[in-house]
């Protein structure tokens, strides 16, 4: 239930359009029915096209929640999520070049289940580096300290931890991969707005918050295996074209 001084978001969503296995219609369907949502994020690995057909279906179907564009890229120091883009950010380039040119277009970034060592996260040593770093215009604008996954387990601690030491924007993502999962974990925000989430990100007043409860059961073991192959997958094909782009 949304709490009335506050606006709601999921910020770490994954389609079919990556490695994720619901199609864009049906999370706008999803969170269209639910209605407990006030913005969302599509950010597929290295792919932004998701987060596009997402903002133009739910504007053509004048949904009551707005969507945010962006990706979760993947940097040679781990995955950052890049929010409110217009362009892609390309890949497999260094952490600094990666946050540099998110902030270039505008964009904001979130480190996802940092310090975990179940999936490509980026380290404490490479994170204080730019958290101490006197570079100008080199900085970070928030970080998850509620991620719902399995990889949450190591990084929700740790996250939250390193922030009370660094005062980041603190946020919430399902890191969702299935339909069911979408809401697991939440960002709150003062407004409704995609625009005041947006600034409530830069001023670092949101709030992590845990959704709903999402378990192993209730996905099914045959369907994390799919989804498992399919990541393995679209990661050899990402490196591949990476390389090849190169």
């Amino acid at each position: 239930m949304k709490e009335n001084e506050y606006g709601v978001a999921d910020i770490h969503i994954h389609s079919d359009v990556g490695d994720g296995m619901a199609s864009i219609p049906a999370i706008i369907e999803f969170v269209e029915e639910k209605d407990s949502l006030d913005v969302i994020a599509i950010t597929d690995h290295d792919k932004i096209e998701g987060s596009y057909q997402a903002r133009e279906l739910a504007a053509k179907r004048s949904c009551h929640f707005e969507v945010v564009t962006g990706m979760e890229v993947t940097t040679l120091e781990g995955h950052l999520l890049a929010l409110f883009l217009e362009s892609p950010v390309p890949g497999h380039q260094p952490l600094v070049n990666t946050i540099e040119a998110i902030h270039a277009q505008g964009g904001l970034c979130i480190v996802p289940h940092p310090m975990s060592w179940l999936t490509e996260s980026i380290n404490q040593r490479s994170l204080e580096a730019i958290l101490t770093s006197r570079t100008q215009g080199l900085y970070l604008d928030g970080i998850e300290t509620i991620n719902s996954t399995i990889v949450g387990r190591i990084s929700n601690r740790l996250a939250t931890r390193l922030n009370e030491k660094y005062r980041l924007a603190e946020t919430g993502g399902s890191d969702a991969h299935f339909l069911i999962a979408v809401g697991s974990a939440l960002t709150l925000f003062p407004g409704r707005s995609a625009e005041e989430l947006r600034r409530s990100l830069l001023e670092r007043t949101t709030q992590a918050r845990n959704g709903i409860r999402v378990r192993i059961s209730d996905i099914g073991i045959i369907e994390i295996i799919r989804q498992q192959r399919k990541s393995r997958g679209f990661s050899v094909r990402r490196t591949l074209r990476n390389f090849l782009e190169r």
